[in-house]
């Protein structure tokens, strides 16, 4: 199964290299899905004649919907199991329904000839039902990273692989959409091209996450869900009331939601189409700036989680999120600075010519200020990511119920609540600088109301958000040397259940 390692009088369970990379697979194979439904406007349009602005409508609707499946799903994984496992069936389940959601809407759907309330009501149901898919896959994928090994030397580099994915699979499947299928369809984002479009996610997907139930195979077995029993909780199935316990009662899981959530809707605030527009199309000047940057910036992204897992395997989550919290708090006053007070346009003019020696050392203050607020960010969430794999394992020596995948719904649930308010946070400030009617494009004067609204839209709310954390995780108990305490216990309480 993967190996065990003896630190400090306690055992670890450790995993195969081989078997993290591919049990981390799962993220390739939700991210198809996600990319094509990022264009379920153009599907709704395309197919049932529904208008862009209704098919809108639906999907902000359904991130309700989405937040409800959450807790639901979790309770089915957490009670289930099977000869076949819990996660290898909780991630083909969804593989097949988001599969059989998808070939509804895509490509059974325009043979249909459904319009009108019809369309409308087909459309809903298919998107609810690829919900329903995408959120066992979500649940059990990230269930993945607690049964794999509870190492805290091994663990944060679950994340530098979830992350490598995570930027590679959405980069590759769009180029394969745009340059290969598209071209064939006269550029139309029209029926025929998400019909195949569609086809290729669905083999993508199943042969990825095919691959992420084989990595995970090993460490999908019963014993390793079970929780510590006593002569009071022989069943050690999490029930509801325990569910809702762990979120009343684990203060650990509420610092973590406070700091992961609030970093999230900044981070999801700033990174809203018009704030992007007003750094790169105005403040700058190229929009091409951007998509080359976003393009550049996935190597160095990754060198930094790989930095912020070795950093937090011998620190731990929690230190690693603090000091490099405070670390991002003051690059970006410093990055808001340059941008309010420097000549930042001169940048834009790099593009078209201008090789003179301000505009190269604007050009590259400005690359080494976005890299590393990039690079900074994604140690923290590598921090972050590992911290809520700690609450988990301090759940089970606090109460004796082993709940990972609660853990995630929970915060799951809350996150995409609170994220969905973050275009609409970013669309109503720009109102504030005369943006109600129209809104923000490449050429627009770049005034001090542009300035100050782009900075404090993706700086100011960004550091709100790791002020927030600072405060959640200012009493957290989950140091490097508690996680070994904590790992004692579990191990300790478990073989004292034995004898």
């Amino acid at each position: 199964m993967g190996n065990s390692k003896k630190d400090n009088g306690t055992v670890y369970k450790r995993a195969k290299t081989w078997h993290i990379a591919l049990a981390m697979m799962t993220g390739i194979g939700q991210m198809a899905f996600y990319v094509m439904m990022n264009g379920a406007t153009y599907i709704g349009n395309s197919n049932f004649g529904i208008l862009i602005a209704v098919t809108g409508m639906i999907i902000t609707g359904s991130r309700l919907f989405d937040g409800i499946t959450d807790p639901i799903i979790a309770y089915v994984i957490e009670r289930f199991n099977s000869r076949f496992g819990k996660l290898r069936v909780g991630i083909m389940t969804g593989w097949a329904v988001m599969s059989c959601a998808t070939l509804l809407m895509c490509n059974l759907g325009p043979k249909l000839g459904l319009t009108g309330v019809a369309g409308v009501l087909y459309f809903i149901l298919c998107y609810m039902i690829y919900i329903i898919g995408y959120t066992f896959v979500s649940v059990a994928g990230n269930v993945n990273s607690n049964v794999l090994t509870n190492d805290p030397k091994q663990r944060p580099t679950i994340s530098v692989w979830s992350t490598t994915y995570s930027y590679l699979s959405p980069m590759i499947i769009s180029i394969v959409a745009s340059a290969v299928i598209l071209p064939k369809y006269g550029n139309i984002q029209g029926s025929g091209y998400f019909a195949e479009y569609n086809l290729v996610v669905i083999a993508i997907s199943f042969v990825t996450l095919l691959l992420s139930c084989i990595g995970i195979a090993p460490y999908d077995v019963p014993e390793n869900f079970e929780g510590i029993k006593t002569d009071s909780n022989k069943d050690n199935k999490p029930t509801f009331k325990d569910m809702v316990a762990i979120i009343k009662e684990n203060k650990e899981l509420q610092r973590f939601i406070i700091a992961a959530t609030s970093d999230k809707l900044a981070q999801t605030i700033g990174s809203a189409a018009v704030v992007s527009t007003m750094l790169n199309g105005i403040m700058i000047g190229s929009m091409a700036i951007s998509s080359i940057l976003s393009a550049v910036a996935m190597l160095p992204a990754i060198v930094f989680a790989i930095i912020g897992s070795r950093i937090a395997g011998k620190k731990g989550s929690r230190a690693v999120m603090v000091g490099w919290t405070r670390n991002c708090i003051v690059l970006n006053i410093l990055f808001a600075v340059f941008l309010l007070f420097t000549p930042t346009q001169l940048i834009g003019t790099v593009l078209t010519g201008n090789l003179s020696t301000g505009a190269i050392l604007m050009a590259i203050a400005f690359i080494l200020f976005t890299f590393s607020n990039n690079g900074m960010k994604m140690v923290v969430s590598v921090a972050t990511n590992s911290f809520r794999l700690d609450v988990v394992d301090y759940e089970l020596d606090r109460s004796g119920k082993y709940m990972p995948a609660t853990v995630s719904a929970t915060y799951s649930f809350i996150d995409k609540i609170v994220s969905s308010f973050g275009a609409t946070i970013a669309t109503l400030m720009i109102g504030i600088i005369g943006y109600t009617n129209t809104a923000p494009q490449q050429g627009d004067p770049l005034t001090w109301g542009v300035k100050i609204m782009t900075v404090i839209l993706m700086i100011g709310f960004p550091i709100a958000g790791w002020i927030c954390t600072l405060v959640a995780m200012k009493n957290s108990e989950l140091t490097y040397e508690k996680m070994g305490e904590v790992q004692k216990s579990i191990a300790d309480k478990k073989k004292a259940a034995l004898s």
